[in-house]
Parts: C-alpha cells; sequence; structure tokens
C-alpha cells in the first residue's frame, strides 16, 4: 500500500487507528541509507520545543508552557519552511507507573504516537527522545547520574525503552531513537576548580544507560535492529563528548548484519558563546563573528576574542569530523540556536542570521544534522523560537532564510578518513625572541574559555622559554590561542620552538611584525597562516595554528601521508588530512600533476599556507620553477 493513501487512511480511522497496535507508518521496506546518504537526507531540522517534554510539577503536559498543540498543518509548515527533520522531545516522568512494570500512561504515549505519526506523514525525519527525566530541577526528574539507586534507574530507563521501542517497532528508517538529553550531574567545571571532571563514575553511568539503550531496542524488530539510534554524552557538550574525557560509543552487537558500516549517531548540542545564544537578560552581547569583533568588540561576548571566533566554531566542528564523523558515526547537533535580541540592537538579527548560517555551513562540511531549538517563545525573554505557533508562520524569517541558505549551497562533505589524532594538550611552553618593543609584553594564553595564563616577558627577551601549559590540564586543542599586550605600537616577536607535551616544533615557524594600534592593544595571534591550516609537521607529530586556536595532532602509523623527496621539506611541503599543504610560496604559481602528466590543481598562493586536496596517491608537485615528487597516503 503507498504510503499517501496509507496516511489518508490514518486520518480517515482517526482514534480508533492510533489506538490499535498497526501503524499507518509501519513499513516492510526499510531503506539502509549509508552515513552520508542519511545525513543529505535528514538535512536540516527543528526542534518541537517545549511541548511534549513540558511538565507542571513532574506531570507531562503538551501546552502548560504556553504552546500550542502539535497540529498536521504546524508540520506542513516545517516541511514547506526547507526543513527534512523534526526533533520530537518527549518526558515521561509522571506518566510512568510503579516497579517493577514502570508501564507508561497508555494516553500519553499515544499522543507522542499521534504527533510522531503527524510529521511522519509529511516526509519528516523524526527523532524522539526521553528528555526532561534526566533534570535535576525538574519534579519527579529521575534519570540521574549521580544518584545512589542506579540498579533501580537502569531497570525503569530499559523498561521505558522497551515500551518506546515495540510501539514504534514496524517503522521505516525516517523514525530514530535518542537515549536520553543533556544528562549530567548538574555541576559545571568552574564550579569546582582543580577537582577531576567530569567525575568517572557518574560518566560511567552514561554509558551504561547508553549501553542498556541499545540492547533494549535492536532485539524487539528487525527494523530496530536497522534503525538509526544516536547516542549523547555528558550534558551533549562536545568538549566532554570525547574518548579522553570519559565518554563510550556502546557495543551494538545485535545490529541486523545486513547493514553496511555504522548504525549508531552521536548527540551533542551548541549554544557558543552562551551569553549571545542564550542569555537573553545580557543587553549587551548582540553581535558575533571577525567582523563584529573588529567593528565593535564591545557588543559582541565578554568571553574574549577567542570565543568569538568563527574559527573556533570550525574548531569544535573539526572535533567532531576527527572523532567521529570520520569513524563512520554520523554526528546531528540535536540542538543550537539564538534567543532574539532585536529589541536591544537591530543589527542582532544580523549577526544571529550570520552565526546560524555558519554553523549549518560546518555542520554540512563535517557531515553532520543541525537542529534548530525552538521554544515557542516569538520574544526577547528565552525568545528561542523561529516558527509562530498560534498562526502557523514563519516568525524569525532571517534565521530560516540563514539556514536555507546554507543547505542551498554546494558543500561537499569532507569524507577523508581521519589520518591524524587531536591529543590532550598538557605542556605548551614557546620559545621566543622579542624585538623592538620599548615595554614588557604579556603573553596570555585561554584555555576552554577557563583556565588563563599569563606570563610577562622582558621586552629584550632572546632565546626565552615561555611556560604556557594549562593549570588544569583541560583540553588544551581547544586553546584559544595566546594574545599579546603592549603600548608599544610596533614590534616584532620571533618564535624559535613550540615545545608540546615533549614534541618540539621548529620549522616553519614564522616571523610576523605586529601592531598593537591596529588591535587596540589586543593582538589576535603572532602567528601567521590560514584558519585550520597545519603550518608545522616534526614527523610524529603535526602543529595546527589558525587566527585563535592551536591543536597537537599525533599521526597515526602507517596512515599518515607523506612527502618523499628532501627537496619538497626545503619547499615546506606538509602532509595534512586529505592532502597537503605548501608553506611560504606566497606569489608563486602552485601546480600538482599526477604521475601521466594530467593536471589535478594549479593556483598561486597568496597566504603562507597553500592546501591542496589531493586522493591517495603519486604526483609531482610544482613550487614556481622548481618540482617536487609527493606522495599522499
Amino acid at each position: 500500500m503507498g504510503k499517501l493513501l496509507q496516511n489518508i487512511l490514518s486520518y480517515g480511522f482517526g482514534v480508533a487507528m492510533l489506538a490499535s497496535s498497526a501503524s499507518a507508518f509501519a513499513d516492510d521496506t526499510f531503506d539502509l541509507l549509508g552515513q552520508y546518504e542519511t545525513v543529505e537526507a535528514m538535512g536540516s531540522g527543528w526542534n518541537l520545543g517545549n511541548t511534549l517534554e513540558a511538565n507542571s510539577n513532574g506531570t507531562p503536559s503538551e501546552t502548560v508552557w504556553g504552546n500550542p498543540q502539535a497540529s498536521s498543518a504546524l508540520m506542513k509548515l516545517i516541511k514547506n519552511s526547507g526543513f527534512n527533520t523534526i526533533r520530537i522531545p518527549v518526558s515521561y516522568l509522571s506518566k510512568i507507573g510503579s516497579a517493577p512494570d514502570y508501564k507508561i500512561d497508555a494516553a500519553w504515549l499515544s499522543r507522542v504516537k499521534e504527533v510522531v505519526d503527524m510529521a511522519l506523514a509529511e516526509d519528516l525525519y523524526v527523532i524522539t527522545n526521553i528528555h526532561g527525566d534526566g533534570y535535576h530541577g525538574v519534579t519527579g526528574g529521575w534519570l540521574l547520574c549521580d544518584a545512589q539507586n542506579q540498579t533501580e534507574i537502569k531497570a525503569k530507563f530499559k523498561a521505558v525503552w522497551q515500551q518506546i521501542a515495540t510501539t514504534f517497532k514496524d517503522y521505516d528508517e525516517h523514525l530514530i531513537f535518542e537515549s536520553m538529553n543533556e544528562v549530567f550531574d548538574g555541576t559545571y567545571e568552574w564550579q569546582n576548580p582543580g577537582v577531576p571532571y567530569p567525575n568517572a563514575g557518574y560518566y560511567q553511568n552514561i554509558n551504561d544507560y547508553n549501553q542498556i539503550f541499545v540492547e533494549t531496542v535492536r532485539p524487539i524488530s528487525l527494523n530496530n535492529a536497522k534503525r538509526w539510534l544516536l547516542i549523547p554524552g555528558w550534558n551533549t557538550d562536545i568538549d566532554l563528548t570525547s574518548e579522553a574525557k570519559g565518554f563510550k560509543i556502546p557495543e551494538d552487537k545485535y545490529v541486523d548484519r545486513s547493514t553496511s558500516g555504522k548504525r549508531l549517531m552521536i548527540s551533542v548540542h551548541y549554544y557558543a558563546p552562551w551569553d549571545l545564544c542564550g542569555d537573553d537578560t545580557d543587553e549587551g552581547v548582540t553581535r558575533w563573528g571577525d567582523e563584529a569583533w573588529r567593528q565593535n568588540s564591545s557588543k559582541c561576548t565578554t568571553y574574549g576574542q577567542g570565543a568569538n571566533s568563527e574559527s573556533t566554531m570550525s574548531g569544535q566542528f573539526d572535533k567532531l569530523k576527527s572523532w567521529f564523523t570520520s569513524q563512520g558515526y554520523p554526528v546531528v547537533v540535536g540542538e543550537y540556536g539564538t534567543v532574539d535580541k532585536t529589541s536591544y540592537d537591530a543589527e542582532n538579527s544580523k549577526y544571529t542570521a550570520y552565526w546560524t548560517k555558519t554553523l549549518c555551513e560546518n555542520a554540512r562540511r563535517v557531515g553532520a544534522v543541525p537542529v534548530l531549538w525552538d521554544n515557542g517563545h516569538l520574544s526577547t525573554a528565552k525568545g528561542f523560537a523561529t516558527i509562530n505557533r498560534a498562526t502557523n508562520t514563519v516568525g524569525r524569517t532571517y534565521i530560516v532564510d540563514a539556514i536555507n541558505e546554507a543547505f542551498d549551497q554546494e558543500i561537499e562533505i569532507d569524507t577523508t578518513a581521519a589520518k591524524t589524532k587531536l591529543e590532550l594538550i598538557t605542556s605548551y611552553i614557546v620559545n621566543l625572541s622579542v624585538d623592538g618593543a620599548k615595554e614588557n609584553p604579556i603573553f596570555k594564553c585561554q584555555y576552554s574559555g577557563w583556565d588563563e595564563i599569563s606570563k610577562e616577558i622582558s621586552n629584550t627577551a632572546k632565546n626565552v622559554d615561555v611556560d604556557l601549559s594549562p593549570a588544569s590540564k583541560k583540553d588544551g586543542f581547544t586553546n584559544l590561542g595566546y594574545l599579546v599586550y603592549t603600548n608599544d605600537s610596533l614590534y616584532s616577536v620571533n618564535i624559535n620552538k613550540i615545545t608540546i607535551n615533549g614534541y618540539e616544533f621548529t620549522n616553519p615557524i614564522v616571523k610576523k611584525k605586529l601592531s598593537a594600534a591596529q588591535y587596540n592593544n589586543a593582538l589576535p595571534n603572532i602567528w601567521s597562516g590560514n584558519d585550520g591550516e597545519y603550518l608545522s609537521d616534526n614527523g610524529k607529530a603535526i602543529l595546527s595554528i589558525s587566527a585563535n586556536s592551536i591543536s597537537l595532532m599525533l599521526k597515526l602509523d602507517g596512515e599518515s601521508s607523506s612527502v618523499e623527496e628532501v627537496d619538497s621539506i626545503a619547499a615546506n611541503i606538509v602532509p595534512v588530512d586529505g592532502g597537503i599543504a605548501v608553506l611560504g610560496a606566497e606569489g608563486e604559481t602552485v601546480e600538482v600533476y599526477s604521475m601521466l602528466g594530467t593536471i589535478v590543481s594549479k593556483t598561486v598562493a597568496t597566504d603562507f599556507v597553500t592546501s591542496v586536496k589531493l586522493h591517495d596517491g603519486a604526483y609531482i608537485v610544482k613550487v614556481g620553477n622548481k618540482t617536487y615528487r609527493v606522495i599522499v597516503r
């Protein structure tokens, strides 16, 4: 039976159809789209926020937080606005019965199913989860990783997912289950400096929840054995959803063996910088981006230039590629967005649209699905909404337009496998010399937005080691770069050597004139080079420098690209993930030929770093009038 006919019949039978175990969207055919096919099909997404997860004193109620009931008309609007995916957060809380069965209230589960069916009727991909049950601040919250009764919690979690997965057991690939939402112990690292964070035992409970989720859902039906399942880490925080911090991807031992590749996705959220994105009370922070900082930094985040930088955002998405999408795990940015601050600053719409577009472009670049958070509030007070649900019209059109603009572009997903591994930076020493400074410059390095190291250097310093190591051993590769402060209008700094975690980098180290007046005495960085390009390779590791961030990339044995000819090292041709980078060739023509003489790439180097994307193989690289043989593997 065709789906159009099925949809018509489902509305014709009304409640009687919903009450039955059969479904209008049960499907004998399950389209096994691969990783990147699925991401492309899901496109951009939208959250039905503050609706099915809304509650009053722990009792879920769809309209209690001020939004109307979800409707077919709303789903049609979402689809027609350009979204291909909808995330439907659901709280169960008091709708769950007592042990040992933990039976979900039938009417509530039926309503969840009804809303899911409305979305599927518009050919939307649907993500649904257990949402507010893991919040410490919600009455009746029970999915708490720091609670003592973990045996009871895990039994309840299993029982609830068993019922949800059974209800939707025959639905096709358009339905995706997400295990939970923003589960953590309710504390933040800055609240307890010096204490290991996250708590390892609590994180293990979150890993256990995810393992239970996968092992419960998979065996229930053949379609569930094929379905994409969405896995979050600690508070869906990008930096904390890493193996180094304690995150473990579940073992998927019951996945259907007819599938090729993995069938688990990774869930993260993005609201950075928070004083722009989520703090509606901060009237002064209304703009974002490199241009905004140059024009009027007083209207940008108070967390510093690095937090405002476009390279910081791209660096976060680079981590998602390195850790997950390049390893076969799609990523869903299940929530992102900005509150409406146009009442404070008429230009806010311009800059939040740019933030939104840039995020979506980064998501597309690394193979992730961005799902916009919408809580239904079209006002400055917590106003995350883009859709006016009372009138079923688009409210903040500039946000929807920005998303569609990002998805209308031709952006190729970078599918190259990772040949390097991001390393935690725990030791960071810079050897430098200062020339021409009238006063002592101060080098300042900021890690993860909290740690900050400052060192004053003599204005006559020569070959001095400056220790800028992170005090609490945080994720140094998220460091926002170091700044230089001085009252001088012009001076120079020569970086002789950088030693990170014992790895020494001496070539190429860049000399650059610094003009303090140009940046109001806050210089962005002393390095030259394009954002995200690799600048130094010592054979065992690669030092990556951007305008505001530094990363250490360890090479994986037998997998990294290589430059074979000795002469090419002299020419500063270095291997990078997905090709090569030619360094210090400004003004020269860079040509790449296959071994058969076919030209592959030709460009004039305009910056210190010229990147060339290449597939594995042997090439001839011509830089100016010199020629080198290069192997990429």
